[in-house]
């Protein structure tokens, strides 16, 4: 999985996002306030592993992001837009 933070909840957290798709580079980064504080780790483990991403899911969404089931992870918006709907590019750079 592509996505890691630096910090915890509450509080800043900064989150670095690398496509998943093998050949692709795409990288980006982006601050959150979360206030809220992650779950008792005894009690809901997982829920506390999962807590900024969580949090920071439908910002991902919104920048075009999707997240591909079954272990291929986040793919980036030129990567998730299919071949036939992609602006052609333009072969000398």
């Amino acid at each position: 999985m592509s996505l890691t933070t630096d910090g915890r909840a509450p509080g800043p957290v900064r989150f670095f996002l690398a496509c998943d798709r093998s050949g692709c580079e795409e990288l980006i980064m982006f601050d959150m306030v979360i206030a809220d504080p992650p779950p008792d780790r005894e009690k809901d483990l997982f829920g506390y592993l999962l807590h900024e991403a969580t949090h920071a899911a439908p910002h991902i969404k919104e920048l075009g992001w999707i997240f591909i089931e079954g272990g291929e992870g986040y793919w980036c918006p030129k990567c998730a837009t299919p071949a036939s709907r992609r602006p052609p590019t333009d072969p000398a750079g």
